[in-house]
């Protein structure tokens, strides 16, 4: 497949399929698959899956993805090919970094700028902060129980909508006090894993990771607003940066707490920031993202 030809259809389940990327040169790797939002671009974490893969194809061995911070630059077309070019930064005694750069030639978009870090396990003293307590994720509702006069003030905070991506399983605690329209929280919590169990690869599992955590990261920052809102003067939202860590080792097919708080929105940027826990309350990543947010009018 050259940089201009159209991908393949996606499935929209296979999340690994998605994230397998094909090495075009040493350093540089193409997309097979693309996975489109509502607003005819790529899905903000189908960037950020596909550029930590990119990343961890040219990581040391026995080294495991810590953190990343990425830039999102131009909105990608969800069809055509995405060429990520690696850059060695460090291999250093514990820690390596790689810059990952993203370009689409067929539409000449500069897509993405992002570090990634890689770190060895070593013996150290650990702590977290005290673990809010959650529900049985099995328990909670899917999108799909939420009643459908909801999707028209959703769709008025910049394109949320009861639609789901197939490859995930998503559920949201307290749905009518967290989700219900004029709610106005500028806190958001839920249940998210990959729908299908995925490969034991720990780089795999942090690539998928990274995927999940644009799902609905930034309603916190958006929902605190409904009562701002009529049709016509919704919200137009679109992401600009987006930073994670990972603490611990975790699987991305097993259930993660994802407790999300938006502690300002000011000049035209909304902040999100998550703390992510495992079933048994063991703090396993925090992202935070910076997204435009301001009036569609505007």
């Amino acid at each position: 497949m050259s940089a201009d030809t159209a991908l393949a259809h996606w499935n929209e389940r296979d999340i690994a399929s998605l994230l397998t990327l094909e090495e075009v040169a040493p350093g540089t790797f193409r997309n097979r698959y693309g996975d489109a939002n509502l607003n005819g671009r790529s899905y903000g974490g189908q960037l950020l899956g596909q550029a930590m893969m990119a990343a961890c194809r040219t990581a040391p061995p026995g080294r495991g993805a810590s953190m990343m911070q990425l830039l999102f630059l131009q909105g990608a077309i969800p069809d055509q090919p995405i060429e990520f070019q690696v850059t060695n930064v460090q291999d250093g005694k514990r820690f390596a970094s790689r810059h990952v750069t993203a370009t689409q030639a067929a539409s000449g978009r500069r897509i993405l700028d992002a570090q990634v870090t890689f770190a060895v396990t070593i013996d150290a003293p650990e702590h977290q902060a005290a673990t809010r307590a959650a529900s049985d994720p099995r328990l909670e509702p899917a999108l799909a129980a939420m009643p459908a006069e909801w999707e028209e003030k959703l769709n008025l905070l910049g394109g949320y909508s009861l639609r789901e991506k197939q490859g995930m399983d998503f559920r949201v605690p307290d749905i009518h006090t967290q989700v219900a329209p004029g709610a106005g929280n500028s806190t958001f919590r839920f249940w998210l894993k990959t729908l299908d169990t995925l490969p034991d690869d720990p780089h795999l599992q942090s690539a998928a990771f990274a995927y999940l955590s644009d799902w609905w990261l930034n309603f916190c920052a958006m929902n605190a607003h409904t009562g701002d809102l009529q049709p016509g003067r919704g919200l137009y939202t679109s992401s600009l940066n987006h930073s994670l860590w990972l603490h611990r080792p975790f699987r991305a097919d097993a259930w993660m707490h994802f407790d999300c708080h938006s502690p300002v929105a000011a000049n035209g940027r909304g902040m999100a920031i998550a703390r992510i826990h495992d079933e048994a309350g063991q703090l396993i990543a925090s992202v935070t993202q910076e997204c435009l947010m301001g009036f569609a009018d505007s």
